[in-house]
Order: structure tokens, then C-alpha cells, then sequence
């Protein structure tokens, strides 16, 4: 999928995401994913924008993020498009090595709250034009 959209996007690191091991707690590695998912669906998500629900998160450690660091940087990306949801990849990088990898589903939802089926042009705009 070539052309599917990717955002990559800085985020600070702040004193609170810092655990009494003084690294960066492994719950912030969830909201460095959504704060970017967030920014992805503002730009990428279309008609979807406040229309999906989070069905499940999950994140993989590669390794710790010290205190002392500044900044991370979180590429977002669509993995896979199904029916009425759609898989988002994150890859969290620190310095350029790579911290953690996230991968989360989002339904599609209608105005009744309940799942429903991805429009043709929530697909086109969720995987890119094609290359």
C-alpha cells in the first residue's frame, strides 16, 4: 500500500509521563499513540473523524524511553481496512531507535453508537490513492 497516508509527528516528553524508575511509564507509550492517532484521523480520517470507537490497543516494547529524553517521534499509519473497522500501526522512535510498537483497531460507528459499514470513500481516503 504505497500509497496509504503516513503521519509522523514529534511529541514531547513531560516530567509526568516519567515513572519512579525515571523512565517514561509504559501507559504514556498508549497516549504518545492516541495523541498522534488523533492528529491522523484530524488530517486522514475524513467522514470518520469522531465516528470511531477504540476496540483494542496494544502496544509492544522494544525498549525503555529514559528520562532524559526530550521528544519522541510516533509514525501512524492504516494497516488494513476490514468491513466496518480498520487497523492503525504505530512505531514509536527515540533518537531514531525504535521504543515501541502499537497496533490499534477502530470501528466505524453510526449515529445509533453501533458499528457499520466503511464507505467506499472512507476506504479510498484510510488506504491512499493507489500508486
Amino acid at each position: 500500500m504505497s500509497g496509504a497516508p503516513v503521519l509522523t509527528m514529534t511529541i514531547q516528553v513531560r516530567f509526568a509521563d516519567l515513572d519512579p524508575l525515571g523512565h517514561v511509564n509504559h501507559v504514556q507509550f498508549l497516549a504518545f499513540m492516541e495523541t498522534a492517532r488523533v492528529a491522523f484521523m484530524h488530517e486522514h480520517g475524513g467522514t470518520l473523524r469522531g465516528g470511531v470507537l477504540v476496540a483494542r490497543a496494544e502496544c509492544d516494547y522494544r525498549r525503555e524511553i529514559s528520562g532524559s529524553t526530550r521528544s519522541v517521534e510516533v509514525a501512524i499509519s492504516v494497516e488494513s481496512v476490514g468491513r466496518t473497522s480498520f487497523v492503525v500501526r504505530h512505531v514509536i522512535t527515540d533518537g531514531g531507535a525504535e521504543s515501541g510498537v502499537g497496533r490499534v483497531v477502530l470501528v466505524a460507528i453510526g449515529d445509533d453508537r453501533r458499528p457499520r459499514p466503511l464507505s467506499d470513500e472512507e476506504r479510498t481516503k484510510l488506504l491512499g490513492a493507489p500508486s
